[in-house]
Formats: C-alpha cells, sequence, structure tokens
C-alpha cells in the first residue's frame, strides 16, 4: 500500500472508493506497517516497541504513524478501529 493508492481511492470517481472510513484505516495502517517492514531492518516492532530508526524513512514513517494516530482520536473520539495483525501485511511485495 502507498499513498498514491490511497490518494486515488480517496476519489469517488474511483471504482474502489472507500465507502467507510475503516476502509481508509485499514490501508493507512497497512502503509506504514510495510513502512517498517522495509525501513526498519525488515522489522515491524517500532508498531509496538519504541525503537530508534535505522534511516530518515524509517523514522518519517514512524512520526506520521503517530501523527496519524493522534488525529483520527481527534476526528473520531468514541470510535475504536481495529488494530492492524500482522498477517494483515502485504505478502512480499508493496502494493
Amino acid at each position: 500500500m502507498d499513498l498514491s493508492t490511497i490518494r486515488k481511492k480517496l476519489q469517488k470517481k474511483d471504482n474502489s472508493h472507500y465507502s467507510a472510513p475503516e476502509e481508509l484505516v485499514t490501508d493507512v495502517r497497512l502503509m506504514f506497517w510495510n513502512c517498517a517492514k522495509f525501513n526498519y531492518c525488515g522489522s515491524t516492532e517500532w508498531l509496538f516497541f519504541p525503537l530508534q530508526p535505522d534511516s530518515e524513512v524509517a523514522e518519517a514513517g514512524r512520526c506520521l504513524d503517530e501523527l496519524f494516530e493522534d488525529k483520527l482520536k481527534e476526528i473520531y473520539p468514541d470510535r475504536h478501529f481495529p488494530s492492524m495483525q500482522q498477517d494483515d501485511s502485504d505478502s512480499e511485495g508493496v502494493e
């Protein structure tokens, strides 16, 4: 998953556009999961434990993930979005 795919799916004219906030949240979390997987020495641990990033990309992903989750709580204070499960991530490739 990547930002260009998310942007495309935000447009109503796209056949696979988001029909619910949960779909967007799932894709954004998948994007951050993939960021951790491919930029933290192959690890997604930063999503669960605070680790030192090993690159600028990893640090940017971690910071954006925190910002996204904070804004999500601000926009939907009474709503719970299911957490990503490890097996939900993209398989070998990035979409």
